[in-house]
């Protein structure tokens, strides 16, 4: 098994819409999944919302979709579920963070993505460190 990198980098396409997109192994996930029209569901700003998302994708906070599947990817212009998201099921293993399975929706198979491995200790600690940008 590998281990992949992971890192965030904050993107700022206009004045009202910024995120910060997962980088893994170097490469962008929202440029990988770009022609869905979603943005990575960690926006830039302080707020109540973002400190859900941060808490959810930690695994401190149960997820909004159920289960152990979280929404990476949400709706550019509101991040409403209900206007469709990209999620995969995020699991902890001893010193490992997995994201897998991923979908569009409830049922569309997005299966040219992951697994992914992450070091538990650098995963959480990059996504708590969005929640100040």
């Amino acid at each position: 098994m590998i281990v992949n990198t992971f890192t965030t980098k904050l993107i700022v396409e206009n004045s009202n819409k910024s995120f910060h997109d997962f980088i893994i192994d170097g490469k962008s996930l929202f440029e990988l999944l770009k022609k869905h029209e979603y943005i990575p569901c960690i926006g830039s700003g302080i707020s109540k919302y973002k400190q859900e998302i941060v808490e959810e994708l930690t695994l401190k906070r149960l997820s909004r979709l159920g289960g152990n599947r979280y929404p990476l990817l949400t709706c550019a212009d509101c991040g409403d579920l209900n206007c469709g998201f990209i999620s995969a099921i995020i699991e902890e293993d001893d010193n490992l963070i997995i994201w897998r399975d991923f979908k569009k929706g409830d049922q569309i198979k997005l299966n040219h993505l992951g697994p992914y491995y992450f070091e538990k200790s650098n995963y959480k600690k990059t996504i708590l460190n969005t929640s100040f940008i």
